[in-house]
């Protein structure tokens, strides 16, 4: 069964009305754009049908403002029903100074959504005043036993809508600060895999899941190979960033690249369905 552990939905009402929304600055930055994609759950259904694509976390969007990440959240514990089980949602915490983490954290948790994420500062960066934010979201995600996906963008490379700045010194030491906590880091951490190469590293690491989203835009194809050598393959989640890049091109890239058919296994559904193990109708 695969699972992809990275897509994104919006419901109805945002997908007629973006303009409406554009003045939470975070969504601004990424869907201000006429050519921008949004699309609902029922799309994304349809897409994992043609992909055999069995499940699908769905990342809530970073918002800033709070009125706008409440009705995400409230649609996203819908979907549990509307997908049949099929759609996973993560619910979002207002990523700005005047919110408690620990309070949404509660009431994603009393929602019934399977995680906080993906956690982005689009905008300023990870830097060391947004690093207090995500501090305060890894400690209500250990608490209430919820896991936080966090969106790292690579400090070199391309640029692109979205990218923003990285120290990943400080992501590390938030990290290490939370040895219980369950995390994801988005698009392959932005390298931050590499140093698992340093033992102590790694051993700071060992809660740590990195997903492939946008992979195909962002990296060679070898980077599957690479990263299974570095980290082994449980430690990787397929992530497809939907629908900004389509299944097909990550499943020919590991069919391409990797011939251990439990690595295939473990990265296509088998460590997502570890994570999401409470949310999953049948077994893998």
């Amino acid at each position: 069964m695969i699972i992809d552990f990275h897509t994104h939905v919006f419901d109805s009402y945002v997908i007629e009305n973006k303009t409406n929304f554009l003045d939470d600055q975070t969504f601004s930055i990424l869907y201000s754009c006429e050519k921008s994609k949004l699309i609902s759950h029922n799309t994304l259904i349809k897409a994992m049908d043609e992909s055999n694509v069995g499940y699908a976390a769905a990342m809530g969007f970073p918002w800033e403002k709070e009125k706008y990440c409440e009705k995400q959240n409230k649609y996203f514990s819908s979907l549990k029903n509307s997908s049949k089980g099929r759609i996973i949602p993560f619910g979002s915490v207002p990523l700005n100074d005047k919110q408690q983490a620990d309070d949404w954290a509660k009431y994603i948790k009393e929602l019934g959504l399977a995680g906080i994420g993906e956690v982005a500062f689009y905008g300023e960066g990870l830097t060391y005043r947004t690093a207090g934010i995500l501090e305060e979201v890894f400690a209500a995600g250990t608490k209430y036993s919820l896991p936080v996906c966090v969106h790292v963008s690579e400090p070199v490379g391309k640029d692109y809508t979205g990218k923003h700045s990285t120290d990943l010194s400080i992501l590390y030491t938030i990290i290490k600060n939370f040895p219980s906590a369950v995390i994801i880091l988005a698009h392959w951490g932005g390298g931050l895999f590499f140093y698992e190469l340093m033992e102590e590293t790694r051993a700071s690491l060992k809660n740590v899941y990195y997903d492939t989203a946008a992979s195909p835009y962002l990296y060679k194809e070898d980077i599957f190979e690479i990263a299974v050598r570095i980290t082994g393959s449980k430690k990787i989640l397929f992530g497809s960033d939907y629908p900004l890049i389509n299944f097909k091109k990550y499943f020919d890239s590991i069919n391409k690249v990797l011939n251990n058919e439990d690595d295939k296994k473990n990265i296509c559904g088998e460590n997502a369905a570890v994570i999401l193990k409470n949310f999953l109708e049948k077994k893998l």
